[in-house]
């Protein structure tokens, strides 16, 4: 490489060029006509484009789906529902901190742009020797690997885009939510809507009718899932059973649906806590566990032994809506739930060595409730005997003007916490929670729903 060539080397981090990680498996560094440079690269899960002029990354999964376009200061990651949520990086002069939000009208825009940019590479990549300046493992390697993948991204435009989308929501419908660490999860729908659906707070499956998949329906599902992600399955990480609380069914119907799970993928032995990346990255086939929302009073509580049984069939962690430690609380939110009782259901799961991850609702009850939700919640956290590899979610309520929630704190005087006020009883909870040394601590983090898209 001449020394005019290594000066021109795109980076990655400061200390080491793109061609330089070891987790790009093929690359291509090109001279775009019109100035600045591109290094296409190839890893086991996706498809990236790496700009220096100005300086922003586009990255497709292997089926040639766009997924992420990152700029310095923004990020905008696009859903297979073709919804687009963008983060932003606030500069001091206004005030600092990120905020994100989904794009009202412009997901085409993202796509059409990325279209055009992906184009010109692949113009310039067929010139050959007059744009490629180096290559990894070899140009010649590279560009065989690479251009059929440049090619396919070239195809994701518009119309390809809305295409693939209407085909996500006819076997969909609406994925309303996943908990944050499972975004990139492959979601398989064993029911549809909720089972209860008489939360006061919750706007999430208004007006979707409940059903259960029979074990055929539920095999037709995963076998249009895997056709319909195709290589794009390979950045998979986990499996998310849903929708809203599929594990309230019963333990033989769940036996089924995960013996279904089985005639197509592969999970790590039962005895196995942790597994490495290595193992399930960049494979079709492969899963580090499934995980499943749980709302511990539809249908009858699992056992520790059942829930035992699931973990040898693949079952690795489990989403629970605590929402308060407040009885008084959850039974104003309608939730026919106690602290206790979901207590018992964490102590379940633990004693199955199920990971655990607890939600706590911000602001719920407002004022009224806010010095009880406070003190009431940390008590209970405290007390789920939580460690290393579970998760504490901070879900900030979001009040839908002419919900069911919005009419009742009107009609009682309820007055809403503001968003400093949330803050403020997040800290005092979290200020308050006590992990045992030994047991190690679990994730602490916010979980912001209007800030989804799968």
């Amino acid at each position: 490489m001449t020394a005019t060539a290594a000066q021109s080397v795109l980076r990655y981090q400061r200390n080491r060029t793109l061609g330089e990680v070891p987790g790009l498996t093929a690359g291509i560094q090109v001279r775009l006509s019109g100035g600045g440079h591109v290094y296409v690269a190839l890893s086991p899960a996706e498809l990236s484009l790496y700009f220096d002029q100005p300086e922003h990354a586009l990255h497709y999964d292997l089926d040639g789906r766009l997924l992420k376009v990152a700029e310095p200061n923004v990020y905008h990651r696009r859903g297979l529902s073709h919804r687009v949520l963008v983060t932003r990086k606030r500069p001091k002069d206004e005030g600092g901190g990120v905020e994100r939000g989904l794009l009202a009208d412009s997901a085409d825009a993202v796509v059409d742009q990325a279209q055009s940019q992906a184009v010109k590479v692949l113009a310039r990549l067929n010139d050959g020797a007059l744009a490629i300046e180096f290559g990894k493992p070899s140009v010649h390697q590279a560009v065989e690997t690479l251009t059929p993948l440049l090619e396919r991204a070239t195809k994701f435009g518009v119309e390809a885009a809305r295409a693939d989308a209407q085909r996500f929501n006819q076997m969909y419908g609406r994925v309303a939510i996943l908990p944050p660490d499972q975004y990139n999860a492959l979601v398989l729908q064993a029911t549809e809507g909720c089972a209860y659906g008489g939360c006061l707070f919750c706007e999430l499956y208004r007006g979707v009718f409940y059903d259960c998949k029979t074990t055929e329906q539920f095999r037709q599902h995963v076998r249009d899932a895997v056709a319909f992600h195709g290589e794009g399955l390979r950045a998979r990480r986990s499996i998310l059973l849903g929708q809203a609380n599929a594990l309230a069914l019963p333990e033989d119907t769940l036996r089924e649906f995960f013996g279904v799970l089985h005639e197509h993928f592969e999970f790590p032995p039962a005895e196995q806590n942790s597994v490495p990346v290595h193992w399930w990255y960049g494979s079709k086939t492969r899963f580090d566990g499934v995980s499943s929302f749980l709302d511990v009073f539809t249908g009858k509580s699992h056992t520790a032994p059942e829930f035992h049984r699931l973990r040898e069939h693949g079952l690795r962690r489990v989403y629970i809506g605590l929402e308060t430690g407040s009885n008084d609380l959850l039974r104003w939110l309608c939730k026919p739930a106690t602290a206790e009782r979901m207590q018992r259901c964490v102590h379940a799961l633990k004693e199955a060595r199920i990971a655990v991850g607890v939600i706590v609702l911000l602001g719920a009850g407002g004022r009224a409730f806010d010095a009880a939700h406070r003190q009431q919640t940390a008590e209970v956290l405290n007390e789920l005997s939580l460690s290393t590899g579970d998760y504490i979610y901070f879900s900030p309520l979001v009040i839908y003007c002419g919900s069911r929630y919005d009419e009742e704190s009107r009609a009682l005087g309820v007055e809403p916490l503001t968003p400093q006020e949330m803050r403020e009883q997040e800290q005092a909870i979290r200020a308050a929670l006590r992990f045992d040394p030994q047991r190690g601590r679990p994730y602490v983090a916010r979980y912001e729903l209007e800030t989804f898209v799968y």
